[in-house]
């Protein structure tokens, strides 16, 4: 690869020298000849070419109707030396005077070679190329036409992504495709997002998943390995939908993403260099302040008959009242703060006719909006593709990463990582973080409470840590042969290795915290002194997470591609195996010394009284899959498309009996637009082409092994062996989850029709595609409709069935104001449903409302159909008249509270002639039994997208807004109202959490018009019903991207081919939010949705 990076050696004064040696050896009577060649004449044609003079030659290119066309290539014919128009379609280069001939090319149109004569300006205009702009699509194992595409593919814009600050390229797909839901990945730092491609719906209860396969360089890869891509890496992104997917076999059933990684091209070395620098941050929740709180928890607690004059009085006084006024502590926003991201991104290809190389290495860097947080990523890919000999190539390929994410440690709430957001949110304002420097005790009611039984800020300065090491390295090589006695006839060998090494490890110790003998009236104020120290502990543990994974890929082609007259036909037949190993152990011991260091020898394990036991396990896993696949293409004059593909696969994952499957899959394409009757009619459309698929694909990722008997290794301490006595006795022992031999993939029928279309000179362009699934052999486990006792775990089985179907519209346009004005605008919708056939459900449910035969997994939001609030005594008793015996979940009204529809009462014991079950008349008390779906819908079913782009001469600008709709929103029940059973002034001061400040507008005697009910009815302020509906309706601005290229004059001063800054901001604006106390989109309780801004450098070299 060296060798491409060298500087040239300056050819004319070797020329010189050469010939004067030649001179000089004729005129002493030397051989005339050189190499054959008589040295006389090669002197001369010698001599010839250094007379030549170098000119400067500039000028423009346009296309055809005047609009400057910028990344145009321009080359010297017969050489590497070349340049490239800038934004103003200009160019620059140095030729020699004489006959050269330059070379215009840009893709999408037809190229120009032009000759240079004495000229020092030249002008050109190039032509659009009708077959140029037929790009050419990856899909499953090869490329394709997209005229020629018979199935549902849709392509990523990478240019459109460039330059989105996200951490993981998933992140980055958002609101770029319909039928292409991505979800999180702007939240919590360092997270990746989750992508679904069709909505899909998961029955199964044994680990299977709804994300898509991802194939990176026609091997079979990890989502971890997509999201470790940096998009500087990636030539462009495939996502098949239908049909097209099926050449995958067992694991296409949800989709394929195909990615084709970054080649080199033929050229003089190109170095690129991007960097950037961004912001991120989020609105907080809108919670209450200290005076709030204090006074909510007075209204809860003086309905329920409190006193202020009771002894240890929970009741908050005047004087405590006013204190808090002034005196209030917002936990998160004092541990919030803006985060931080950085991005570096180098790379060079470049290559001649025998040998092109590819190189590149990025850097992220990320911390968090809480203090000592840090992830960082380093990735790497080189790769080279060389002409071995005639007809025969190969390349060679090397990628890697390196990333560590390291943070606090926290031991409440399960330690979820998630649970510091919620944790600081909840804290009660009235509750500071230090009082005299000491660390304040937040909880000190009785018992325990995972949300609050800690001190965020001393675990965060503590030693304490979590963190992760993940590095990995893939290796692809292969060979390709062109067969020289059957024109398009190839064979290729690819071979893939993957290393993965992950580590993880883990410290938590003790910290104190301090309560105080309290101030106030009724002792709710944080002071008067210490009281007494206690030692929270944080894990008292070290934890260490080693792994090690390794897999390979190998595939072997044939394939032929050939066109006769008319006739094109493509066939690819191709042979895959791949094998994967791992190997984790999960080591802990617990009991630390005092003082203890981050080291596994610290712990005392069991040596002592009372201490926690060391454990350690270990989990190995192997798996393999064998498959044999070919596909055949078919196009008659581009008008008529057939495509026939057909798999076969083998997994591990199940018994001998059940292991191989096939996969067939059939597509059809009509393009009207190519039938003469249709073209001498409709001179306004440039293309029309219908599509049908179907085919039939399956899901393989479930747990392996479900078919074998399982046993446990139970030690039960010394025991006889042959007369003696052993330390390490045990038995065997069967599980108790039963073996299923007959267990198999889940299969997924899968039917498609398109419509793709475009007119008035391509510049309006519109894609519809309508989808059926058919998914059937779900695994699931039938335990809803199997005695309890059977008293044994039950098997997966291949049981359920459920039937997805939906549209997908998109409409372009691409248009010029003037020659240097140019704008491309795109929307698409999206709807999406389902229907249960088969599913597993208890049968004593059957005719009732909850019965989910023949209906959606989503009904709608099931709830109590709200008819007000109780607001005086004298509702209560015009309810009671109407309705005497009326409850509500055993409670009878009282003022303040919901009241609510009797619908039903109690269901049937017995089911009537077929077999359904169903309620008993309205009995006046409310109860599940009058619960009812309240919409059709609770999920947003309908998506939209809008893109919008535009360029004037150097200057870009461009945006994505996504949406959705037709679902039901409401506010959840933690913001609907908090419980607490505390009966003194001090645990009540430590028990009560904070809620939002919405709630401050509650129902009490004095405030009857309020908008909330009264907060002493906590347990019916938690059902759901529609008086806490909220619009669903969601629409933001996903990205925005303002760029500006450099005029050429300043590149050159700085000495670069090509400049461009930019700023781009991820989730800018919401432009819709029926919420006001929380940003729409999640619960207001979790990590929330960061708004980011990055500024940006692109250097050409």
């Amino acid at each position: 690869m060296n060798l491409f990076l060298q500087s040239q050696p300056d050819f004319s004064k070797a020329t010189k020298l050469t010939c004067t040696l030649l001179l000089v050896a004729q005129f002493m009577g030397g051989s005339p000849f050189v190499n054959g060649v008589q040295a006389s004449n090669l002197g001369q044609k010698i001599s010839k070419n250094t007379v030549k003079v170098n000119q400067t030659v500039t000028g423009t290119v346009k296309d055809a109707g005047g609009l400057a066309l910028a990344g145009v290539s321009i080359r010297i014919k017969g050489t590497k030396t070349g340049t490239s128009s800038n934004a103003k379609g200009e160019f620059k280069l140095e030729v020699a005077k004489g006959d050269e001939t330059l070379i215009f090319s840009l893709v999408g149109y037809s190229t120009k070679e032009v000759s240079v004569g004495d000229r020092s300006n030249i002008n050109i205009v190039l032509e659009e190329n009708n077959a140029a702009l037929d790009e050419v699509i990856v899909v499953g194992y090869a490329q394709q036409k997209k005229s020629h595409l018979t199935g549902a593919v849709a392509q990523i814009d990478m240019k459109a992504i460039e330059d989105i600050p996200v951490g993981s390229l998933s992140a980055a797909l958002v609101s770029q495709q319909p039928g292409v839901g991505v979800s999180g990945g702007t939240s919590r730092p360092g997270d990746a997002a989750l992508i679904t491609i069709r909505n899909p719906s998961l029955l199964s209860k044994d680990g299977g998943s709804l994300r898509p396969l991802y194939v990176i360089d026609n091997v079979i890869r990890s989502e971890d390995d997509f999201n470790t891509l940096d998009v500087s890496e990636v030539e462009n992104i495939s996502i098949l939908k239908d049909a097209a997917a099926a050449i995958y076999g067992a694991r296409g059933g949800y989709g394929v993403i195909v990615v084709t990684t970054k080649k080199g091209k033929n050229g003089v070395p190109r170095f690129s260099y991007s960097t950037s620098y961004g912001v991120s941050d989020a609105n907080l929740p809108s919670m209450m302040n200290g005076y709030e709180l204090a006074t909510f928890a007075n209204d809860y607690n003086f309905i329920g008959g409190k006193k202020a004059t009771d002894a240890n009085s929970v009741i908050y006084t005047q004087d405590e009242l006013d204190y808090f006024k002034t005196n209030s502590q917002d936990w998160l926003s004092l541990a919030w703060k803006p985060s931080h991201v950085t991005r570096h991104a180098l790379n060079v290809s470049g290559g001649n006719e025998r040998a092109t190389y590819f190189a590149g290495i990025t850097y992220n860097e990320q911390d968090a909006n809480f203090d000592n947080i840090a992830f960082n990523k380093w990735t790497f890919r080189a790769s080279t593709e060389v002409k071995v000999a005639k007809n025969l190539k190969a390349s060679l390929g090397v990628s890697g990463d390196l990333s560590q994410k390291k943070m606090y440690f926290l031991k409440q709430g399960g330690e979820n990582a998630e649970k510091d957001f919620s944790s600081l949110l909840y804290v009660s304002p009235f509750k500071p973080t230090y009082v005299d420097g000491y660390p304040v005790n937040i909880y000190t009611g009785g018992g325990s409470n995972t949300n609050e039984s800690f001190h965020f800020f001393e675990a965060q300065k503590s030693s304490n840590y979590t963190t992760s090491r993940n590095n990995g390295l893939n290796i692809n090589a292969s060979i390709e042969y062109e067969f020289p006695f059957i024109q398009g006839l190839k064979a290729r060998a690819n071979f893939n290795k993957n290393f993965e090494n992950d580590w993880g490890k883990q410290f938590g110790t003790f910290y104190n915290v301090y309560t105080f003998n309290m101030s106030g009236t009724n002792k709710h104020i944080y002071g008067g002194g210490v009281k007494s120290v206690a030692a929270l502990n944080n894990g008292d543990r070290v934890r260490l997470n080693p792994s090690y994974s390794d897999s390979y890929q190998l595939n072997g082609y044939l394939t032929y591609d050939k066109t006769f007259g008319k006739h094109s036909v493509s066939v690819v037949t191709l042979f895959e195996q791949s094998e994967s190993y791992g190997d984790g152990v999960a080591s802990m011991v617990e009991k630390l010394v005092s003082g203890a260091e981050d080291n596994i020898g610290y712990g005392l394990g069991g040596t002592v009284a009372g201490a926690g036991v060391g454990t350690i396990s270990e989990t190995e896993s192997e798996s393999g899959r064998l498959s044999f696949a070919g596909r055949v293409n078919y196009s008659y004059a581009n008008k008529y498309l057939l495509e026939f593909s057909l798999r076969r696969d083998a997994s591990t994952n199940f018994a001998l009996s059940n292991r191989w499957g096939t996969f067939p899959a059939l597509s059809l394409g009509w393009v009207i637009s190519e039938e003469p009757f249709f073209k001498s009619s409709n001179q306004w459309v440039d293309m029309l082409k219908v599509r049908l698929s179907g085919g039939l694909s399956g899901m393989d990722n479930t747990k392996p092994y479900n078919w074998l008997k399982s046993y446990n290794l139970i030690q039960t301490g010394n025991g006889p062996v042959f007369g003696g006595n052993l330390d390490r006795a045990g038995i065997i022992r069967l599980k108790n989850a039963m073996a299923n031999e007959s267990v198999r993939w889940d299969d997924d029928t899968k039917l498609n029709a398109g419509i793709d279309a475009a007119f008035l000179n391509n510049r309006l362009s519109v894609t519809f595609d309508a989808f059926y699934d058919h998914r059937f052999n779900m695994l699931t486990s039938i335990t809803s409709s199997v005695p309890l006792v059977v008293g044994a775990a039950l098997p997966s089985e291949n049981f359920a069935s459920i039937d997805g179907f939906g549209t997908e519209l998109s409409i372009g346009w691409k248009s010029k104001i003037s020659n240097d004005w140019s704008y491309n605008v795109r929307g698409f919708f999206s709807w999406s449903d389902n229907k249960q056939n088969t599913v597993d459900y208890d049968k004593g449910l059957k005719g009732t409302l909850y019965d989910p035969t023949g209906k959606s997994t989503d009904q709608g939001l099931l709830g109590l159909r709200c008819l007000g609030m109780l607001r005086t005594q004298a509702d209560v008793e015009a309810l009671l008249a109407k309705y005497p015996n009326y409850t509500i979940y055993g409670t009878k009204p009282s003022p303040g509270m919901l009241y609510y529809e009797d619908l039903y009462g109690a269901k049937s014991t017995t089911p009537d002639a077929d077999g359904n079950y169903s309620y008993t008349a309205a009995d006046g008390k409310i109860d599940d039994s009058d619960r009812t779906y309240l919409t059709s819908k609770k999920d947003n079913h309908y998506g939209f997208g809008f893109n919008f782009s535009t360029t004037y001469k150097r200057l870009s600008v461009s945006f994505n807004v996504g949406g959705s709709f037709g679902g039901q929103a409401l506010i959840e029940s933690s913001a609907r109202g908090w419980s607490t059973t505390s009966s003194t002034a001090t645990a009540q001061a430590g028990a009560v959490t904070n809620l939002p400040q919405f709630l401050t507008d509650h129902w009490t005697p004095e405030n009857t018009g309020a908008t909330y009910g009264s907060p002493f009815y906590r347990n019916q302020n938690q059902i759901d019903s529609d008086f806490w509906f909220k619009n669903s309706f969601q629409m933001s601005v996903r990205t925005l991207n303002v760029s500006y290229e450099l005029p050429s004059a300043i590149a050159q001063k700085i000495r670069v081919a090509g400049a461009r800054v930019y700023l781009t901001s991820t989730n800018p604006l919401n432009l819709y939010n029926p919420y006001s106390y929380k940003q729409y989109g999640g619960s207001y309780d979790v990590y929330p949705v960061l708004r980011s801004f990055s500024f940006g450098l692109n250097l050409n070299l």
